[in-house]
């Protein structure tokens, strides 16, 4: 069983429509919502590929959360949510007229996940445990990541971060954060290009015992005890990235899970990634031949 703790999302896409004249400014054109939040994109890929999975988050007593859960039911995805009295996390995503996309993410209820609300049979069948740094950087839900790590590994499960946002780290700070890394100790981080040169050269290798680097070119790098190596990305054209990072996530750790080798783990990770980035949407429909 694979486990992610984190924000359940509503995500909004507000598109103007650019083929109207005279049109408002604020007048958008078309309003799309979809399921979303890095820890809930990550279990559905796990599921899609064949994986069991489980997602642990606090969602708010809104329609929102009762159609995001049962999203993830559909896909396969075991839900395991605290509601709370309040809002659903959502994420809106304003495109203006020059093609710029505005975020404005409020996390509603999603903080507030405490550690005592984390039930340890959620856990104790945990071969893996996949934490986004947002399910560390803010409390309580916090202590709640840190009690899920606790019991991942009395289950023997392997733990995995994604550092997930630059600017989030930027805002928490690299130093503290350098701090948890060293008290969480992961198996596995995940950082882009960005996100990695935040910390100083060699430093993920040391904070980890897997360091996977998210190419911007859609390869991958990858430093452990043997050293750094890097594998060339798949030639698919990228129509939309957001997606992508949380997908290549869920294809390398179920992929190491099942085989124990980190360049087969690469491999389909990139293939997974280069696939949703060649589509809109976080969870687009994909080809998965040669990825599960």
């Amino acid at each position: 069983m694979i486990v992610s703790l984190g924000d359940l999302t509503l995500d909004i896409l507000v598109k103007p429509d650019r083929h109207t004249t005279g049109r408002p400014e604020n007048s958008p054109g078309s309003v799309t919502m979809t399921s979303g939040g890095p820890a809930a994109n990550f279990a559905v890929w796990v599921a899609r590929l064949g994986g069991s999975v489980r997602f642990i988050g606090k969602v708010g007593d809104d329609p929102a959360a009762q159609l995001l859960v049962w999203d993830l039911l559909k896909e396969g995805v075991l839900p395991e949510t605290v509601t709370e009295k309040g809002s659903t996390a959502t994420l809106a995503h304003v495109q203006r007229r020059h093609g710029e996309v505005e975020q404005m993410p409020d996390r509603g209820v999603a903080v507030n996940l405490k550690q005592e609300e984390v039930d340890p049979s959620w856990l104790a069948d945990a071969q893996w445990l996949h934490l986004p740094a947002q399910s560390l950087l803010a409390l309580p839900i916090g202590t709640a990541a840190a009690r899920a790590v606790r019991l991942a590994r009395q289950a023997k499960g392997k733990v995995s971060i994604d550092l997930s946002s630059a600017k989030a780290l930027r805002d928490y700070g690299v130093a503290k954060f350098s701090v948890l890394l060293k008290t969480v100790r992961p198996d596995v981080v995940f950082a882009t290009e960005e996100e990695a040169a935040l910390f100083s050269a060699g430093a993920l290798g040391e904070l980890a015992d897997v360091a996977v680097l998210k190419l911007g070119s859609g390869g991958c790098g990858l430093a452990d005890d043997k050293g750094y190596k890097e594998y060339a990305p798949d030639k698919l054209r990228s129509i939309d990235p957001a997606g992508a990072g949380d997908a290549f996530a869920a294809a390398w750790c179920l992929s190491y899970l099942a085989s124990g080798s980190t360049e087969q783990a690469c491999f389909k990770a990139i293939k997974l990634a280069a696939r949703v980035a060649a589509h809109h949407g976080t969870r687009p429909k994909v080809d998965l031949k040669g990825v599960t």
